[in-house]
């Protein structure tokens, strides 16, 4: 739930300055939950101790710097910026990210 709103008010700048289209909006949205769901793909909850190096705060940091330089590159891309590659990618760390940042609030925190 995090993740979508994130995402909205990511990406409705986004339509206002480029005018995406209705189904750029919907890939960019699979791939923010595809993003927020990834760290427990990788590392299941099968303890309370279940984080480890996805749910790390190297993790959060790798998965913010990526979003961010995916974020710029998008932005500057003339060839048909509304479905560029890095547009989706963007989305992707966009969701990991919020994921570990709502995780970071839990009493377990993220490890080192």
């Amino acid at each position: 739930m995090i993740g979508a709103i994130v995402f909205l008010a990511y990406t409705y700048p986004l339509y206002l300055l480029l005018r995406f289209p209705t189904n750029t909006m919907l890939i960019g949205f699979f791939a923010v939950l595809f993003g927020s769901v990834m760290p427990d793909v990788l590392e299941p909850a099968r303890t309370w101790t279940h984080r480890g190096l996805g749910h790390s705060r190297r993790a959060l940091k790798i998965s913010a710097e990526i979003f961010g330089i995916s974020a710029l590159l998008g932005l500057f891309s003339f060839f048909n910026p509304e479905l560029s590659l890095s547009y989706v990618v963007s989305g992707f760390f966009l969701g990991y990210a919020v994921h570990l940042l709502a995780d970071s609030t839990t009493r377990a925190g993220l490890p080192r």
